[in-house]
């Protein structure tokens, strides 16, 4: 009878949420808007918004919102993925994912370089690259079905590829 009780007075169990990744400390580059250097860059990862956006897969990804410090420039945030191959140092070649805002009220940045995509690329506030581990997408996931981030290797910014 007191289990009868008790099962009303207990709240129902609500569905649990699914596991979600825990944030990682990364190393990446950031392309400032404002055109100043590029420079590596410490970032964690966060899940904040990642489920509604075109990285959701992931589960977590680098956390810019400090940098944009637009809601909005989160929001429509975007990807482009890239991999570098025969490089003069081997330990730069790999998967690359760039991370930018399509919202035009942040500053324009022409400050990529060309050799990434072989063309000149318009972006508007600062643009971000980081690694992930595989050479795939699809091989990028680890066990807990998650990104496996790994950190741009310090000297890579000396590649001529990175040459503005």
């Amino acid at each position: 009878m007191w289990n009868n009780l008790r099962s009303f007075l207990q709240p129902p169990n609500l569905p649990s949420q699914p596991n979600l990744p825990p944030p990682v400390s990364i190393t990446g580059i950031r392309f400032p808007a404002d055109g100043s250097e590029k420079h590596l860059i410490s970032l964690t990862t966060t899940t904040h918004g990642v489920y509604e956006g075109p990285d959701s897969s992931w589960g977590h990804v680098p956390d810019l919102r400090s940098f944009w410090k637009i809601q909005r420039a989160w929001q429509w945030r975007d990807i482009e993925t890239f991999r570098l191959e025969n490089q003069p140092i081997r330990s730069c070649n790999g998967l690359y994912v760039v991370f930018f805002s399509f919202d035009d009220s942040l500053p324009e940045n022409r400050n990529f370089p060309v050799g990434i995509y072989g063309r000149e690329r318009h972006f508007v506030g600062d643009v971000f690259v980081v690694k992930l581990k595989g050479d795939e997408i699809g091989s990028d996931l680890g066990e807990d079905g998650w990104a496996v981030w790994d950190d741009v290797p310090g000297d890579i910014l000396s590649l001529p590829v990175m040459k503005s």
